[in-house]
């Protein structure tokens, strides 16, 4: 898996998800359910609004405004769509060279994704494999 460190800072660092060493500590972190403050920590570090990253998730927006509220942890779902589109983010950042550069990848439609912006296909354990694909295919150079 890509950077453990850079992927807990990106999601909150470790006052908000822990300390994890590896992906396999991702595992039970998310099975327990990441605190909702997660969300905020992700919209900050990607620079796309809640709403952009609630609908291509799929996550319903009030649901995710009660779990803010009362400071409820989400479900292990939920926490697992955030893991995806954190984990690409992240990769993406590391692969294109800066943040700015992918955000606009995920919100760009992809003609190696038939189309799609890569985005809207985290929902997916398909897509989210697909998106990552795109991804090490332009880190080693190959055409996508």
């Amino acid at each position: 898996m890509e950077n453990v460190k850079e992927l807990t800072k990106f999601m909150g660092g470790a006052s908000v998800v822990g300390s994890p060493q590896s992906g396999f500590e991702f595992i039970e972190i998310i099975r327990h359910g990441l605190p909702s403050k997660v969300i905020q920590c992700v919209v900050k570090s990607s620079a796309i609004s809640e709403d952009v990253i609630y609908k291509s998730l799929r996550i319903a927006k009030r649901t995710a405004a009660r779990r803010k509220a009362s400071a409820a942890r989400l479900k292990a779902a939920e926490s697992e769509l955030i893991f995806r589109f954190s984990r690409v983010s992240v990769t993406a950042t590391d692969v294109l060279g800066d943040r700015d550069k992918a955000r606009q990848w995920l919100l760009t439609e992809n003609r190696a994704l038939n189309g799609q912006r890569p985005i809207d296909l985290l929902d997916t354990g398909i897509g989210f494999e697909d998106v990552l694909d795109v991804l090490h295919r332009i880190e080693f150079g190959v055409y996508s």
